[in-house]
């Protein structure tokens, strides 16, 4: 797993940001993302999940945004990521299951990861929002590959909308502008959360179809056999990562 943060220092600081429908990777070994498509009832309860946390969280934070400006925009945003939940919601009724007990474990987790990776100031969690949701929808788009064509076309149309990207770049950008330091502080607090974010993917996704395990395997054994099997996946989640800093002037 640390060779793959060394990697990411190793990242061309002229990449261009591709197209949110690219799947092109940058490892030489190329992973199936259908592979990793957990159950309908799974997939659409973590992204749920997510989204409703997104939301909540911009709606908490956007009390502290320095302005009133940025406080609408931000809740704007958090306007959006309900909208999403609810039909999601939608789609997880028709499938006969109920949200609150198949979102419980993904909530636990994700609770957990944005306590983890939170910030010490507004700006920070403006930037813990930028790269890790980044990731995780990144991710989630990917993963869709496996869903139903109806169920895929309209969840990649949801994680297709880059609302919450434009205004974090914008702001984060307009902040960095103000001080140099700003700078330094944002990408240090960057690469500190990677690996968290890292964590839920593995976390996230199906690896039954890539490794299997003996009862009683030890935990670490099992966490980096998961990690091997995952890396040609996760190698094109982190090159994004990189150039999402590098988007902001910043090296990841």
């Amino acid at each position: 797993m640390l060779d793959w943060f060394r990697r990411l220092r190793k990242v061309s600081q002229k990449l261009s940001l591709p197209s949110r429908d690219s799947a092109a990777g940058r490892s030489q070994v190329q992973l199936n993302p259908s592979k990793l498509t957990p159950r309908p009832q799974i997939y659409l309860s973590t992204l749920a999940c997510l989204f409703d946390l997104v939301a909540e969280t911009l709606e908490d934070q956007g009390k502290l945004a320095p302005s009133s400006t940025l406080e609408k925009a931000q809740l704007l945003v958090a306007d959006e990521y309900r909208s999403r939940h609810k039909e999601l919601s939608t789609m997880i009724a028709k499938l006969g299951d109920d949200l609150i007990d198949l979102e419980q474990s993904s909530e636990d987790r994700l609770n957990l990861l944005f306590e983890r990776t939170a910030g010490a100031n507004w700006f920070e969690n403006l930037m813990q929002l930028y790269l890790v949701v980044g990731m995780l929808e990144d991710s989630a788009r990917r993963v869709s590959k496996g869903l139903s064509p109806a169920r895929r076309l309209r969840v990649e149309e949801m994680l297709s909308d880059s609302s919450l990207e434009k205004f974090a770049k914008k702001t984060l950008e307009a902040h960095i502008a103000e001080a140099e330091s700003n700078g330094a502080v944002l990408a240090m607090f960057g690469r500190a959360i990677i690996a968290d974010a890292l964590l839920e993917v593995r976390d996230s996704v199906n690896l039954s179809n890539l490794v299997t395990f003996e009862p009683g395997t030890d935990k670490t054994h099992r966490s980096r056999e998961e990690f091997k099997a995952l890396e040609p996946f996760t190698s094109e989640l982190i090159a994004n990562h990189a150039i999402r800093m590098d988007y902001l002037g910043l090296t990841a």
